[in-house]
């Protein structure tokens, strides 16, 4: 996002002032906000998803890092992130049922 040249706040390009300091938006400040490139996506949301897939528990903790990461960096794939969490945690329940299964029948 384009930033203000007086106090450095994020502009949105329909803003026509900066709504932290009041300084008038020029039109320059606009062109390079919508000329920015879009956000990339989180790598450990990616890896999240994949250890989720093939029923893997750490799911659970790279998908609580995925989420932390793109909260402060505004990445994309907080959806992929979500999605591989709650697997992760279906797949530590199935391991908790079978582990009782099998330790009772012993």
């Amino acid at each position: 996002m384009a930033t203000c040249a007086t106090c450095s706040g994020e502009l949105r390009p329909e803003w026509r002032f900066c709504v932290f300091c009041g300084t008038a938006v020029t039109p320059t400040a606009v062109v390079e906000a919508a000329a920015e490139a879009p956000a990339r996506v989180n790598h450990i949301a990616i890896i999240a998803l994949i250890l989720a897939c093939i029923g893997g528990i750490p799911a659970i903790a790279f998908g609580h890092i995925a989420l932390r990461q793109i909260k402060e960096t505004h990445e994309r794939g907080r959806t992929m992130a979500i999605v591989a969490t709650a697997l992760g945690y279906v797949w530590l329940a199935v391991a908790i049922v079978l582990f009782l299964r099998f330790a009772n029948g012993l």
